[in-house]
């Protein structure tokens, strides 16, 4: 009877995780995206580190700083798709599609997306982020 619990469990249990990392990396973008450096912070890993849609590799500190108020810009509207994530334990893998509604040369509104794929390690029982890459998407 017991071994039928945990055989039960155990993939609930992973569901979950997976919901919740899932949920995490969304939150992120979400709160990157208002800027809210607070929050942001609070969800990156203190040996954190990006790769930028330029593919240049930025430490935490100079994520955090992209993000102060002061740099703050109007952000277009944003839609997240595709989440799919993978936890293992203490590490968990996530991946997203982003896509922006922009208005074009000729004022049409364009969308532009990346492919973003995030690394977490689970602390104190919260997903934090190790590192995350931005990879725009051409089409």
């Amino acid at each position: 009877m017991g071994l039928c619990l945990l055989a039960v469990a155990a993939p609930a249990a992973a569901q979950t995780d997976a919901q919740a990392l899932a949920q995490r990396a969304e939150a992120f973008v979400r709160v990157r995206n208002a800027f809210d450096q607070a929050a942001m912070t609070a969800m990156m890993a203190p040996d954190y580190q990006e790769i930028s849609p330029v593919g240049e590799v930025d430490s935490r500190e100079r994520v955090i700083g992209f993000y102060a108020a002061d740099k703050k810009q109007p952000a277009p509207p944003m839609t997240i798709s595709e989440t799919v994530a993978r936890p293992a334990g203490q590490i968990g893998a996530v991946t997203m599609r982003i896509a922006y509604a922009m208005p074009g040369k000729d004022g049409q509104v364009q969308t532009r997306a990346m492919r973003v794929g995030f690394v977490a390690r689970k602390v104190g029982g919260a997903w934090q982020f190790v590192t995350v890459q931005f990879t725009p998407i051409r089409g």
